[in-house]
């Protein structure tokens, strides 16, 4: 497609300009060689589909190149679509190949998709330094960094391939043309992404379980292929019910296929949120069933605070000894005093909150006091003596021991019955009550020392119960 060069003839300066500019339009229209042609299916034999192509003679397109990804054939006898020459084959015959999309006619159609970024069909026809060229209607070359391909071997193949690219540069003057393929590649490849993520969005729903592949791993979290096109993330806080995961590689690595639980699905920011811990039931859930009050437990102290340990009684579960509860021996001021890290302890659970992820324990509990020798002395029916610290209506507090008390109910006439001993003179009532055999209420003053006997014994809960002796 070269400008014609000729100096005009003096004679055609009488001509009018109009025609002269309707003229050099014209010129300017005239199709570019080389373009695709229309071409029908005249017929299927085996690794061959021919063409005709208005040609003497037919041409033939490889059926692997029409062939469907399930591997069927997409075209029959009688279709017709835009074909380019790509060369001969050992037979003779002309080889073809089907126009991947439009491809412009003239230099107007060609100013167009260049303003307009259209996508438009060449055949690659040989390689060249820096490139390639493409047969787009007219001669275009293709920097090999705009190609899509940077292997030898990937751009030998390129050659003679129908594809897909964008015009870069324009200039009509020069015929100067340069195309890209690599963008269209990486749009339409985008394309295919977020299709395939906006199909699998509407399959996902938030607590769906899904496995995949951990494609890379960032400080915050991990990214896990689904499917080709869908990526999530598991962020480091979605890792782990108990354990503190200050990297994703404490927990997983690249290559190794995970089950997940879909938490949250962003269909207008593509973007998944996936949950590794979700996965595995929570172990504060059961905590109060597993940690009853009263259970001993043993492990190990992880860490210390001014004001109590961490003792370590399952991985990634921790319960507190707070600093009150060491020793009954003497009030300490920091927990050095009585351990230290890497230590196991003996403690007993004194409450578990599962909302709250909290689990107390004490130590000092299990230490043997003056009061527990005391208690495992004691048995029903055994006379003590004591001395009354505290009386009340209907009951006295007796201390037997240094740390030890007793309770004794003391028993009231009731009030709706009148006994023989609210009526008459003291000796009338004296004598109705020994002759009635009913005894007088006992009176107790704070400081006296009294016998009592033994009703009953709680040595875990350290309380007993007494009876006047």
């Amino acid at each position: 497609m070269q400008n014609d060069s000729r100096e005009p003839r003096e004679e055609a300066a009488d001509v009018p300009f109009a025609d002269i500019l309707k003229e050099f339009e014209a010129a300017g229209k005239r199709r570019p060689a080389g373009g695709p042609r229309r071409g029908t299916v005249v017929g299927i034999s085996g690794d061959y589909v021919l063409i005709d192509f208005g040609s003497k003679a037919e041409g033939v397109i490889s059926s692997a190149d029409l062939l469907d990804r399930d591997g069927k054939l997409t075209v029959k006898r009688g279709d017709t679509f835009d074909v380019a020459i790509t060369g001969r084959n050992s037979e003779g015959m002309v080889t073809l190949s089907r126009v991947a999309g439009r491809r412009p006619q003239d230099w107007d159609a060609l100013t167009r998709a260049f303003e307009n970024k259209e996508i438009i069909a060449g055949r690659v026809t040989a390689t060249v330094k820096g490139g390639f060229t493409v047969d787009v209607g007219t001669r275009a070359f293709l920097p090999a960094s705009r190609s899509g391909v940077r292997t030898p071997p990937e751009m030998e193949q390129l050659v003679g391939q129908e594809i897909r690219c964008r015009i870069i540069k324009l200039d009509i003057g020069d015929e100067d043309v340069v195309v890209d393929r690599r963008s269209v590649m990486e749009d339409e490849a985008r394309q295919i992404r977020q299709t395939t993520w906006q199909e699998a969005a509407a399959r996902l729903n938030p607590g769906d379980r899904v496995t995949g592949v951990v494609t890379r791993l960032a400080d915050f979290g991990a990214f896990v292929e689904l499917q080709p096109g869908v990526e999530g993330l598991i962020h480091i806080s979605e890792m782990s019910w108990t354990k503190r995961v200050k990297h994703p590689s404490e927990v997983l690595k690249e290559g190794e296929r995970v089950e997940a639980v879909v938490l949250k699905v962003d269909v207008a920011g593509s973007r998944l949120s996936l949950g590794l811990r979700q996965v595995l039931q929570n172990p504060w859930d059961t905590i109060k069933d597993r940690y009853p009050s009263g259970k001993i437990v043993e492990g190990k102290i992880t860490r210390l605070a001014k004001f109590g340990a961490f003792v370590e009684v399952e991985e990634g579960i921790e319960g507190l000894v707070h600093i009150s509860d060491f020793t009954n021996e003497k009030r300490i001021q920091h927990p050095s005093e009585i351990v230290k890290p890497g230590q196991v302890v003996r403690a007993i659970v004194l409450s578990a909150d599962s909302e709250a992820k909290r689990l107390k324990l004490g130590m000092k509990q299990l230490e043997a006091t003056p009061a527990d020798q005391f208690l495992g002395q004691l048995a029903v029916g055994d006379h003590v003596t004591g001395r009354v610290v505290q009386v009340e209506r209907d009951h006295v507090t007796v201390q037997l021991a240094e740390g030890v008390e007793g309770i004794c109910r003391v028993e009231q006439p009731a009030a709706s019955e009148p006994s023989a001993l609210s009526r008459g003179s003291l000796a009338e009532r004296l004598a109705a009550a020994w002759k009635g055999g009913v005894k007088p209420p006992e009176t107790y003053r704070e400081g006296e020392i009294r016998s009592f006997t033994i009703k009953a014994v709680d040595a875990g809960g350290k309380r007993i119960e007494l009876t006047p002796s």
